[in-house]
């Protein structure tokens, strides 16, 4: 395992993945409606179609490139063997999970709430951050990424770089 090429790798894609996520909730807030607390989904106006398009139309070709990117840049940095090219894949999605939790899920939401909130839902309470991070990103991130989402995107990685690679 190339310990340096996974750190860096998950730095960059973390940054990446966080940016675009963070972009998008500034310019379509809406769109997120399915992915926040109950509370705020049950407030929030219906979503309109052309957001789900634009929000499926980047958040699928950029999951497909970072996992893409995780198999090509794993098989350059001469990451051989199942188990290690399974750690790097859940290394790297790990940053990435951290770079939401902390980054968006706190750091961001926190100082552009007035951007990212959705029109209608300014009553509810769970946009408040104890209320916020204590239903919804602790679990979420502590939880569900890395005992789901993080070994998911570990098999996939190796799964497929073996697939292609071989050895």
């Amino acid at each position: 395992m190339n310990w340096v090429r996974t750190l860096l790798d998950g730095t960059v894609l973390c940054l990446i993945f966080n940016m675009m996520i963070a972009l998008l909730w500034i310019f379509i807030p809406g769109s997120f409606k399915n992915m926040l607390p109950a509370e705020i989904r049950k407030a929030a106006p219906p979503r309109r179609k052309k957001e789900v398009i634009i929000l499926a139309s980047v958040l699928y070709p950029l999951y497909i490139l970072i996992f893409a990117y995780m198999i090509v840049s794993s098989h350059m940095a001469g990451v051989t063997g199942f188990a290690n090219l399974f750690w790097t894949g859940y290394i790297e999605m790990m940053f990435i999970n951290l770079g939401d939790f902390i980054g968006l899920d706190y750091w961001f939401r926190k100082v552009s709430l007035d951007k990212v909130m959705i029109p209608g839902t300014e009553h509810c309470k769970a946009w408040e951050t104890k209320t916020w991070m204590l239903t919804f990103g602790i679990p979420e991130h502590l939880g569900l990424w890395p005992f789901v989402f993080c070994p998911l995107t570990g098999l996939i990685v190796a799964g497929v770089s073996k697939l292609i690679y071989g050895g």
